[in-house]
């Protein structure tokens, strides 16, 4: 018998067979047994609940922030639930990468001299097809993101908006300068920006899945209330899901505890209040700052960039 069709239901995958007249050996593949069978059904139902639930979470994001049109929030402490307040365009920088590297002790070595690092168009990766990290891809538009990494505000966004982000990188419409900072005085920001200084340095390539993933399982700590879950275990777990390699997440204890990366964190949170700002996330577009009532559907940030 050979199998000629094939096809991937919900709990498992369902094949049909046709019969051929010509079969007389028996096939040397052998069934998978029950335990086996059900197993797999497993897995894959659970990635197709984590998957459910993350568009949940993405129309839950895009209805509060439509309801929410036009309201500013400034709470800060515990709840980290911070909207940048609206600046004078003159208050703003250009939508100019910075120059140099920072070249200082305790910051990755690929980060600029503000603090931030970038994601673009690499000319000689995949023959300049390949997104790569510290790149930047001529001509594209400057999509500049302000966060701390204990923000809801920003794991919202980064949640709503990981996708589509990618795209733009992918088709090379933008360049993503991430600017880390620390405004909520929270301990998971130390954490997380010492874990993912260890990243950039250690195994770059994964930097970006990583810190999309701290942001997801931030957003699930915050969304479920359980404080618990902030430490360093909470992290590896998240750098393995995010394909960090084993060498690195082993060290991010004693990263974190010898606060290694603390210079990085300053370094950011000093650039964000010498640009003025009072809140994040804070989105830029060609160095003009985002309402973030713009950015409440899933492909905004496109529509922005492509106006």
């Amino acid at each position: 018998m050979s199998c000629h069709q094939w096809t991937v239901e919900s709990f498992g995958v369902q094949w049909s067979c046709r019969r051929s007249e010509e079969f007389s050996v028996a096939s040397n593949t052998p069934r998978p047994t029950k335990a086996e069978r059900r197993e797999a059904a497993r897995v894959k139902a659970q990635a197709l609940r984590e998957e459910q639930e993350r568009r949940e979470r993405r129309a839950k994001i895009t209805r509060r922030v439509l309801i929410g049109a036009g309201a500013v929030v400034a709470v800060g402490g515990a709840t980290g639930l911070v909207v940048a307040s609206q600046m004078k365009k003159s208050d703003l920088p250009t939508g100019t990468i910075a120059e140099g590297k920072a070249n200082t002790p305790g910051v990755p070595e690929i980060v600029l001299s503000d603090g931030a690092w970038t994601y673009g168009k690499d000319s000689g990766l995949l023959g300049g097809q390949g997104v790569a990290i510290g790149s930047v891809t001529e001509g594209a538009a400057v999509l500049d993101v302000f966060f701390d990494y204990s923000c809801p505000h920003c794991a919202e966004f980064d949640s709503l908006h990981t996708d589509e982000i990618s795209k733009l990188l992918d088709n090379g419409e933008a360049t993503l300068v991430l600017h880390p900072c620390k405004i909520l005085g929270q301990d998971w920001t130390d954490l997380a920006m010492n874990a993912m200084g260890l990243v950039i340095d250690k195994d770059p390539d994964n930097a970006l899945a990583f810190h999309n993933a701290v942001f997801e399982e931030y957003l699930s700590i915050a969304q479920k209330q359980d404080p618990s879950r902030l430490t360093v275990e909470t992290l590896v777990a998240v750098g393995e899901k995010a394909g960090v390699s084993g060498e690195v997440t082993t060290q991010f204890k004693d990263t974190i505890t010898s606060r290694a990366y603390d210079a990085w964190t300053k370094l950011g949170t000093e650039t964000f209040q010498n640009l003025g700002f009072k809140g994040t996330p804070t989105i830029l577009v060609r160095g003009e700052q985002i309402d973030l009532t713009q950015v409440g559907a899933a492909d905004s940030l496109t529509k922005l960039i492509n106006k």
